[in-house]
């Protein structure tokens, strides 16, 4: 700063400190792509350690689809190593579970912190999906391991630098493992004592609907409907698949109802399936000997979220269908509201429960045999949706020689009670809507913030 330098001088100091910081910055840059690599490196390193060298390794998820799609049904996974420092991926990861492909196996690399782990936290929501979060060099090898073992859907994995779990207060080692869940025990385990706030909000609303369910579903042992069992199951078979699609959990709390009271009126655990219709693989549907669908109703007639893609790829491969599925026999429950919009309306007829309506009439048309008559559940009676689900289950379990069974723990809680009673015994307008909406957990809003 001393010197005095000429307008040519300057210029070059200024290029040459450009040129300088310019190196400085490519050097950061390719430490940091090496790191990436290395990381992404030790991932794949681990899945071939697990599933073999000759392990069928994608870097993207588009890629890891189309290998899904061109291979063998029932053949070894397809693994998609990307990225789990970009929030972006998460939506990517949401729109390839609902392809439903058994044999693909995401692993999500993290590098930094504070990691997202929205995007395994909604993978529990599709079902029949395993999923973990490990950190690397800790115990990633029993997950890879579980991953690449289970067959009955899709598996996500969450793999953590040490680095990057250290730099997240709340980070969350765990599995997820819907097989256990069959067995009687927890689908999730904690590897520690300390779980992530938002996935706590997960688990207690699946314990939630677990609970109404129990709360109105026998628990006897399978001797007292044994008799009446064989008789149903010579309509339908010894397994039973329930398909639920439902934004508010009205659908689902419906399916695992059903699935309940098949295993305590005598079905193996093992032969009762339950999970949401994108979590099916609609190309198995003509092996399926009995179906029974729990289908709500979303915006205009539409499909829920979780259900859509199901939909979606039936109609796309009906032809495929055609003729061969006369040995799957299924019954329909739906699920809306007859007034949602505008009472005695031509487009509240019409688009009532029609995402029911609709798969109920394209699997008429392509063979498949009803069990028994469709029911549905309508928001306008006393009950809600109660009344018409309580009728019609009633003829489906008899049907099935599940009635026997009888509730156990607690007298039942009774007709649901309307609004204004409730406004009434509560002294208050029911409502937290603001509470749920800053909830970003669940991706919906509770049936009493319904009730401003």
């Amino acid at each position: 700063s001393s010197c005095r330098l000429g307008p040519r001088s300057r210029q070059q100091v200024l290029v040459l400190t450009a040129f300088f910081f310019g190196c400085l910055l490519c050097g950061f840059s390719a430490v940091a792509m090496a790191s990436a690599k290395e990381v992404q490196d030790k991932a794949v390193a681990g899945v071939r350690a697990v599933a073999g060298a000759e392990a069928d390794v994608r870097f993207s998820l588009s890629a890891a689809l189309s290998a899904c799609a061109s291979g063998p049904e029932d053949g070894p996974k397809v693994w998609a190593i990307i990225s789990g420092d970009d929030a972006s991926s998460a939506n990517s990861v949401l729109k390839a579970l609902g392809a439903g492909q058994k044999r693909l196996a995401i692993v999500a690399v993290a590098t930094k912190g504070p990691i997202s782990q929205l995007q395994v936290l909604r993978a529990m929501e599709y079902g029949e999906v395993y999923v973990a979060a490990a950190e690397l060099g800790g115990k990633e090898k029993q997950a890879i391991t579980a991953a690449s073992e289970y067959a009955a859907g899709t598996s996500v994995l969450l793999l953590a630098t040490s680095e990057a779990a250290r730099a997240d207060s709340q980070w969350t080692a765990f599995t997820y493992d819907p097989r256990r869940e069959v067995a009687g025990g927890s689908a999730f385990v904690a590897d520690g004592a300390q779980v992530r706030k938002e996935i706590q909000s997960f688990l207690a609303r699946e314990s939630l609907l677990t609970l109404v369910a129990k709360r109105s579903l026998p628990c006897e042992s399978a001797d007292a409907g044994a008799g009446g069992l064989g008789e149903g199951l010579a309509d339908a078979s010894k397994t039973v698949t329930i398909l639920y699609t439902s934004d508010t959990g009205h659908g689902e709390e419906c399916a695992k109802a059903v699935a309940r009271q098949c295993r305590n009126g005598g079905y193996a655990n093992s032969a009762v399936k339950c999970s949401t219709l994108d979590a099916f693989d609609v190309g198995a549907l003509s092996s399926e000997p009995l179906v029974v669908f729990c289908v709500a109703t979303a915006g205009k007639g539409e499909f829920p979220g979780n259900g859509r893609g199901f939909w979606e790829k039936l109609n796309a491969r009906a032809s495929e269908f055609e003729g061969k599925l006369t040995d799957t026999k299924y019954c329909m429950f739906g699920l809306g509201d007859s007034h949602y919009w505008g009472k005695g309306t031509e487009d509240s007829r019409i688009n009532f429960a029609k995402p029911a309506r609709d798969l109920d009439e394209v699997l008429e048309k392509l063979g498949a045999q009803r069990l028994i008559p469709t029911g549905f559940g309508d928001d306008q009676d006393v009950d809600q949706y109660h009344t018409g689900f309580g009728e019609w289950k009633s003829q489906l379990y008899s049907r099935l020689g599940v009635d026997k069974a009888t509730a156990s723990g607690g007298e039942d809680d009774g007709p649901v009670k309307t609004d204004e009673v409730i406004k009434t015994e509560t002294k208050q307008l029911r409502g937290t809507l603001k509470v749920a909406l800053d909830d970003i957990t669940t991706g919906q809003i509770p049936f009493h913030d319904t009730k401003l």
